[in-house]
């Protein structure tokens, strides 16, 4: 009877070894890319329900960035936006208060990549307009610990996700230009 022996079973998990090796990157990049897309799709249809729940209410709607910590309440300042809120402002305020209805929310944090814009907050008003600190708003979506060099191979996994004063959103390459 023949079977296999000790140096042809090394051998074999040496070979699966080395291929196993060769294709973890390629399916960490995947993984990633999933995770950028499917979040640059979230942050846009956040936009979107916000303007279009702005005209339908004819009252404004903010769409918040949040800490993990503190998930219920806008931070003050742009930075990441991991976690966010969208909510009608009842009130007016620009603040998340007990009175305001709680349209979506995003509390999912992922290791796979970062999200970061230098606005604070989005408000909708009831004519579609956009309003934040800086006028157009830029969410810059990344693998997580990404390489900002040109043409490293991370930049090509970036998105962005811009909203203009109009309240119109679109989601591009990382190095192009809003439009």
């Amino acid at each position: 009877m023949r079977g296999i022996t000790l140096v042809e079973l090394m051998v074999t998990l040496a070979i699966a070894g080395i291929v196993v090796a060769l294709g973890a990157p390629s399916f960490l990049r995947v993984l990633a890319r999933h995770a950028i897309a499917a979040q640059a799709e979230e942050l846009q249809d956040a936009v979107r329900i916000g303007r279009n729940e702005a005209m339908k209410r004819s009252g404004p709607v903010v769409l918040c960035r949040t800490e993990p910590t503190s998930n219920s309440r806008c931070a003050g300042t742009g930075g990441s936006w991991q976690t966010w809120l969208l909510f009608a402002d009842v009130d007016r305020n620009g603040a998340f208060n007990a009175g305001d209805a709680l349209l979506r929310q995003h509390l999912d944090v992922s290791n796979r990549m970062t999200v970061a814009s230098a606005a604070a907050a989005i408000r909708f008003e009831a004519t579609g307009i956009a309003h934040a600190d800086d006028g157009a708003v830029t969410f810059l979506l990344s693998p997580a610990g990404a390489s900002s060099e040109p043409g490293g191979s991370d930049r090509a996994l970036q998105r962005q996700v811009c909203v203009n004063p109009r309240g119109e959103v679109a989601v591009i390459a990382g190095d192009a230009t809003c439009p």
